[in-house]
């Protein structure tokens, strides 16, 4: 088993926990959640499904959460996590990165402009560096709002460019609601405008029993990107 990595960051008087861990052959994606106060903040995830079906050792592993940790740390150096957390915010969490054969291609092609003492390994932590870096799409919520059980809501979501931090539009945004005891439901779709804003009005299923989730997503041609919230039981 790979031991996986812990560290606290200090940032604007917040401390940052940061912990990575590999979720193993059978469920081949490296994890990072980011923490404050317990809370989680943000989570990535990095799939390598694709290099385990040709069989992977936990030297080339270690590599990618390495990484990957490095990754979250300068995230928040750079101020990625600034925000105030949302106390029910579960996890606003980032792109997936997986290792397909278009980006397996990326860092063969990488790997012809380097020097020959530089190992495979180094590579891709090269690639997946300079990825992380790469303009991508950012959800993110213009307002707090509670999502209860049984009643409706209204909030007003925005989608820019992670780079430029200019709006996006025309952006598919959906609201699926997922719980312990129902199948997963959508109670909205919709799309954001000019200004890559989106209201959306929608109204929670009833839940007597069980825990659920509320997912918030939007999809482009700069990635992915999604929001978690809990839904809670009226009092």
């Amino acid at each position: 088993m790979i031991t996986g990595f812990n560290t606290d960051i200090k940032h604007n008087d917040k401390v940052y926990h940061i912990q990575t861990e590999d979720k193993g052959l059978q469920n081949p994606y490296i994890e990072s959640l980011v923490y404050v106060g317990g809370e989680i903040l943000a989570s990535k995830k990095t799939s390598y499904a694709e290099q385990a079906k040709s069989g992977v050792d936990e030297k080339w592993i270690g590599s990618l959460m390495e990484q990957q940790h490095r990754t979250m740390i300068a995230a928040i150096k750079r101020g990625r996590f600034d925000q105030p957390a949302d106390a029910t915010k579960l996890s606003p969490s980032r792109p997936t990165t997986p290792l397909t054969a278009k980006t397996i291609e990326a860092i063969n092609a990488a790997a012809g402009n380097i020097d020959d003492d530089k190992t495979l390994d180094q590579v891709i932590i090269d690639y997946l560096a300079s990825e992380a870096e790469s303009e991508h799409l950012e959800l993110s919520m213009m307002n707090n709002a509670d999502f209860v059980a049984g009643a409706p809501v209204e909030l007003r979501v925005a989608t820019k460019k992670s780079l430029s931090q200019s709006p996006i539009a025309a952006v598919p945004i959906e609201v699926k609601v997922i719980s312990t005891v129902e199948a997963p439901r959508v109670i909205f779709k919709g799309k954001t405008a000019a200004d890559g804003t989106a209201v959306i009005r929608c109204t929670v299923p009833p839940f007597k029993e069980g825990t659920a989730a509320v997912i918030i997503s939007a999809q482009s041609a700069l990635g992915n990107d999604e929001i978690k919230q809990l839904v809670k039981r009226k009092k």
